[in-house]
């Protein structure tokens, strides 16, 4: 069991303790869980479904008090959490009658095929970040805005790439098996959905528009 003081300070307790704490159902380990991963588990919900991501997340806190016990260690614990919940996302379209689309993947659904030359350089100068990084613009409350529409409106296999790569940090393989593709399709929707946004960052420090 995790004591009072282990919750108070969630980055020293490690995955081990915390998983085993889990699968004793001890009620502190759960809430430490979500404080450490909740936030990761919704945003790869919504990259499946907006409408059914927190749903999704508590289903998944449900489908996690047996399923932990049948953890293997073959992930980190975040990984499989992510799983479990892209899992009950999923579940939730098919009881709606709706698929998960990998738009994106053909080539005539890339519109941004014209911002590279055939030898994949940039056929337009691209504008420099007028702030040291870009994390600098993350920060700002508008940014975040600007990123989550846009996040919103790539196609869903791009988005999803985009999500488990740079935000929920999956490795390639765990990503071609929820997604159910080889490693080439992913390259191209990671590339597609990380020029996007991009373009639109770009976008954002030349005019202030999303």
């Amino acid at each position: 069991m995790l004591k009072k003081s282990d919750t108070s300070a969630a980055d020293s307790v490690s995955e081990d303790d915390l998983i085993a704490a889990l699968k004793a159902g001890d009620s502190a380990a759960y809430k430490l869980a979500a404080q450490r991963y909740g936030g990761a588990m919704l945003f790869a919900a919504k990259a499946v479904s907006l409408l059914h991501a927190e749903d999704a997340v508590q289903d998944a806190w449900i489908a996690t008090i047996d399923g932990i016990k049948k953890f293997e260690h073959r992930s980190s614990l975040k990984t499989w959490l992510i799983k479990v919940t892209v899992n009950q996302a999923y579940g939730h379209l098919r009881k709606n009658h709706r698929y998960v689309s990998l738009d994106g993947l053909q080539p005539d659904a890339d519109p941004y095929s014209e911002l590279f030359s055939p030898q994949g350089r940039w056929l337009a100068p691209v504008s420099q970040w007028s702030d040291d990084t870009p994390e600098k613009l993350l920060e700002a409350r508008v940014m975040g805005d600007c990123i989550d529409h846009h996040l919103a409106s790539l196609p869903q296999g791009q988005r999803m790439a985009l999500v488990l790569t740079d935000f929920n940090a999956m490795t390639v393989e765990a990503i071609c098996e929820e997604l159910d593709i080889n490693p080439g399709h992913y390259r191209v929707l990671l590339h597609r959905a990380r020029t996007s946004l991009f373009s639109m960052l770009s976008h954002y420090e030349s005019t202030g528009d999303c």
